[in-house]
């Protein structure tokens, strides 16, 4: 479905926001694109919907998808920033998209209108930030399209409106979608896979089960611990919290070079320290604390 090489690009020449990218997103998944703010998030986006041109190898459907109309007619961009006319009423959007994508669906759009409670005589200009964040929501998931990209499209939507949004996507199941999100502890659930970038790059790309599963954290007095990481080698410590009665330790484990169970048994020769598992929004913490943690 995607696949990129060696991708950069930029808005200004000898400025690139992309720097080197190389991943590949399968289709019918959800997958959870992550990074800070400026991190190229969002330039990525463009550049998957042909908005924004780029160097090096980058396909949608098999095809450039810069300025192609065969690409751009399958997918679909939405998020808050999007630039719908002040002007418009939310029933003239949804005109407007029915006449853009002939895989519009009326029912659908109708059903999330009212999820959302919008109300289809009220102006774009008249929307809060939430209700405008919904209406591109609607917009992209009525549109019927392949591939869905939306850049943190639930920006001023309160927690019930986030818990729709949530219900929505996995209403839709089988689309290929990637979202891009700061709510991890929120989305981790829904998403299939990860691709978390930082400065342009990639710094991690996986199943989600497998990236959850490539950070541990130890914790116990500051001398066990140390046995415990002596026991297991190289592996990398990416934060290190000094607490009162000892440390709090975030490893990572790399590419399989030990799992949770080698490092849990290496904890129970040593003593007292225990293992456990992060959330992905904590592994990111980490990540974004200490940089790439190749």
């Amino acid at each position: 479905m995607i696949t990129a090489h060696n991708l950069s690009a930029g808005y200004r020449r000898n400025s690139e926001v992309l720097q080197g990218m190389s991943f590949t997103l399968e289709p019918g998944l959800i997958h959870g694109l992550i990074g800070r703010n400026g991190s190229g998030k969002t330039t990525l986006l463009r550049v998957l919907a042909g908005q924004l041109a780029a160097d090096g190898e980058v396909e949608v459907f098999g095809e450039p998808p810069f300025d192609r109309a065969s690409v751009m007619d399958r997918l679909v961009l939405a998020g808050i920033d999007a630039p719908l006319p002040d002007r418009w009423s939310v029933s003239t959007l949804l005109d407007v998209a029915a006449a853009r994508w002939s895989t519009w669906n009326p029912a659908r759009a109708a059903e999330l209108v009212s999820r959302f409670d919008l109300s289809p005589d009220t102006r774009y200009s008249e929307l809060s930030r939430g209700q405008k964040s919904a209406a591109s929501i609607v917009l992209a998931v009525a549109s019927g399209c392949e591939l869905l990209l939306l850049d943190e499209p639930y920006l001023g939507l309160d927690v019930a409106k986030r818990e729709q949004f949530y219900r929505t996507l996995r209403e839709e199941a089988g689309r290929t979608i990637v979202l891009s999100t700061h709510h991890l502890h929120e989305a981790e659930k829904l998403l299939d896979t990860v691709l978390y970038i930082d400065d342009g790059r990639v710094i991690l790309h996986g199943a989600i089960d497998e990236v959850s599963a490539r950070f541990v954290q130890l914790s116990g007095a500051s001398d066990d611990v140390d046995r415990v990481l002596n026991r297991l080698g190289s592996l990398r410590e990416l934060r290190r919290t000094d607490l009162s009665l000892g440390r709090r330790s975030v490893v990572d484990l790399g590419d399989g070079a030990a799992d949770i169970d080698a490092v849990a048994h290496a904890a129970a020769q040593v003593g007292p320290v225990k293992v456990t598992e992060l959330t992905l929004e904590n592994a990111v913490l980490a990540m974004t604390t200490t940089g790439d943690p190749r």
